[in-house]
């Protein structure tokens, strides 16, 4: 450490460095919210990079970056806990004062005090080792209770749907009316998803298995159904999916999403379907497709009219088994979003409240 340094550094140096380590460990717990995650991970970084130079530079211009990095810290603290910050998903809506987050700002308020010169004397006797001490004493409840932070007071106002990046993880915690179980459930059907379908990445590989086209590629989306599995017992099987579905781009064909169905045909509201996911799920059906005759065989050829007629040639097969979607790939309403269009089917409740549904909604 450089020589004279003033008394105070190696307190104020340590509890900086220490709110930023917390701060790095929350930033983990927060990954699925990409925003307030890249947030606490810079918050992190400036908070422990101006710890590191208030122990090695001797230089007012570098001891003044402790206390406003700790500054703005508390500030940003302080706007969690009232109002939220708007412009960070994840942060936008107020939360209660909790153990780790209490403790991390004050680790930031004693940075502050320590490092301003007025009142530097009354910490002159605490020796880069009590310092340490010090911040210890603090960092360790701090770290251990981050991992159990509780996001409930932000979630029980959050809005659904949310956008769905597999990547960063699966935004889907604290939805308004949902229990733990529920979530837990949907989360778990998520990640089965995404490991099982993999499995018929190549179509091809799909139909040689005995999965039969629909024919509605002329959608941009083509649904492939497996007799075997419609009514197998099964409900929400990720290893025995009733339906894949394809993106299609000309002749390539890119494995999207899931498309499970109900054993039987019980009301879209009925509790065995409810009971799963609670509102993160949106149960639909089929009354008006029109089916016909489409590259010699048989296809989905578009809906039926206002006066509930499908085109010449052409007849209405409604399709009674609730189904819902599962995406394993990035989607802007949800990993359990309709495919919109011809395909988002009728719900139990009008497509202007639906939670599988962000095209033109206002979710």
């Amino acid at each position: 450490m450089s020589q004279n340094l003033p008394a105070s550094a190696p307190l104020a140096a340590t509890c900086s460095i220490g709110a930023g380590f917390v701060h790095a460990i929350a930033a983990g717990t927060h990954a699925e919210h990409a925003s307030a995650a890249l947030a606490m991970a810079l918050l992190a970084f400036l908070q422990i990079g101006a710890g590191l130079l208030g122990l090695t530079r001797n230089s007012s211009v570098f001891r003044l970056a402790i206390p406003i990095v700790n500054v703005a810290a508390i500030c940003g603290w302080i706007a969690t806990r009232t109002t939220g910050i708007g412009f960070i998903s994840g942060l936008d809506i107020a939360e209660s004062v909790q153990t780790a987050d209490a403790i991390t700002a004050g680790l930031a308020a004693i940075a502050v005090a320590a490092s301003i010169s007025g009142i530097q004397r009354k910490f002159a006797m605490v020796t880069p080792m009590y310092a340490a001490l010090i911040a210890m004493v603090l960092v360790v409840p701090a770290t251990v209770t981050t991992t159990s932070h509780d996001h409930s007071s932000h979630s029980a106002t959050s809005t659904w749907p949310r956008p769905f990046f597999p990547g960063i993880g699966i935004d889907i915690e604290g939805v308004e009316g949902v229990s733990t179980e529920q979530e837990n459930r949907a989360r778990q059907l998520v990640l089965e998803t995404q490991k099982e379908l993999v499995r018929w990445a190549d179509y091809k590989v799909a139909q040689a298995e005995g999965w039969i086209s629909i024919g509605d590629e002329a959608t941009g989306y083509e649904h492939f159904v497996n007799g075997r599995y419609l009514n197998d017992g099964n409900q929400l099987d990720a290893t025995r999916p009733e339906s894949i579905v394809y993106k299609v781009y000309g002749d390539t064909r890119i494995l999207v999403s899931a498309m499970y169905m109900a054993e039987g045909q019980p009301a879209l509201d009925s509790p065995l379907l409810t009971d799963f996911a609670g509102p993160l799920f949106e149960w639909h059906v089929h009354t008006n497709l029109c089916w016909g005759m489409r590259n010699g065989g048989v296809g989905i050829v578009g809906v039926t009219d206002a006066n509930g007629k499908c085109p010449p040639g052409s007849m209405v097969r409604s399709i009674s088994k609730p189904m819902v979607h599962v995406w394993i790939v990035p989607h802007p309403c949800g990993p359990f979003a309709a495919v919109e269009g011809l395909a988002e089917g009728q719900a139990a409740v009008p497509d202007s409240e639906r939670v599988d549904m962000c095209g033109d909604h206002a979710h």
